[in-house]
């Protein structure tokens, strides 16, 4: 009976050891745990870190971050990438502020006229790519350049203030004053793109796009379709962000969305999307904007030098791209 005994207790301890060995190899456990650790620390060194008026400040920024790095997630996942996200952010806010302050359009007018705005760029980034085999990179920086131009137009550089309570609760407002909106809305953005992924036959089709082109489009695959669809949920989200932005800065900001398009490409490196393309998760993401955000608010509360923010996250995108390139390499 004993050596039955041991002999049960040894495979389970195989079992046990294989299952945590692969739960270290899961990305989305790794940066989990990573922001468990970052919470410790910061934690420890200030407890006004882990209070609950600091912990919506966290996830609200978090949320809105995440937002647009699931976007440019979509055009990485092809094999792409979205660098007009951070300027596409700050045209939101100002073109949503304009329509309502401007033009007197009404809330449930000016949203959905700003989105569809975003939808014609993101369409206009996917035919680019498409039809004249532009690859994203040049499209969506001729547009980073362009929507910082169309900003500073409007707004002839000052910000568009006034803007009615009602819009402004989009971004500044909770549930049962303890959950932020812009964490709801996050939750929701996050909860279609991963049925989308997961559970649908076009999910499945861009994971192949973005794997191998010819091999998909060989199968029977609208690759073009898929890429453009990709464009234009990323320029979506990113000008989701620039609404909730105007809303939570109640005006909209000419320099709003400055620099995002790191931070977002950043946590899409650090959750697990490969630069290759199709390869990674919705999740992935989510964690990876967690680690972001927790690292920004973790600077802050720590009174560590607004200058450097930029350069540390710089430097995690640095080390995010490394291992991405060293397990591939690995793989191969």
């Amino acid at each position: 009976m004993s050596s039955i005994s041991t002999s049960a207790q040894a495979r389970t301890g195989i079992n046990i050891g294989e299952l945590v060995k692969s739960w270290f190899r899961n990305t989305e456990f790794v940066i989990f745990l990573i922001v468990v650790i970052l919470f410790i620390i910061g934690g420890s060194i200030n407890p006004r870190f882990l209070q609950i008026e600091n912990l919506k400040i966290l996830t609200r920024d978090s949320a809105m971050l995440a937002i647009a790095a699931v976007g440019v997630a979509f055009t990485i996942l092809v094999a792409g990438i979205d660098l007009s996200v951070g300027s596409i952010v700050g045209l939101g806010g100002v073109v949503v502020a304009y329509f309502m302050m401007v033009w007197l359009l009404p809330i449930w007018v000016a949203i959905p006229l700003t989105l569809l705005l975003a939808l014609a760029i993101g369409m206009g980034h996917g035919l680019f790519v498409t039809k004249l085999k532009m690859h994203g990179f040049l499209i969506t920086l001729v547009t980073f350049g362009l929507a910082r131009g169309a900003i500073l137009v409007l707004t002839n550089g000052f910000p568009i203030t006034g803007l009615p309570e009602e819009f402004t609760t989009i971004g500044q407002g909770y549930i049962a004053n303890l959950i932020p909106i812009p964490v709801v809305i996050c939750a929701v953005v996050v909860a279609i793109a991963y049925y989308l992924l997961r559970f649908t036959f076009v999910g499945r089709q861009i994971y192949a796009a973005g794997g191998n082109m010819e091999a998909a489009r060989l199968s029977g695959v609208n690759v073009d379709a898929r890429i453009i669809l990709c464009y234009v949920l990323s320029v979506v989200c990113a000008a989701i962000v620039g609404i909730i932005t105007a809303a939570r800065l109640s005006l909209g900001h000419p320099a709003a969305g400055e620099g995002f398009e790191l931070q977002a490409i950043a946590a899409c490196i650090l959750g697990g999307i490969s630069f290759k393309g199709g390869e990674g998760s919705v999740l992935g993401v989510l964690v990876g904007a967690l680690l972001i955000g927790t690292l920004q608010n973790e600077m802050i509360m720590l009174n560590i030098n607004p200058y450097w923010h930029k350069i540390v996250i710089s430097l995690v995108l640095l080390l995010a791209i490394t291992f991405d390139y060293v397990r591939r390499r690995r793989r191969a």
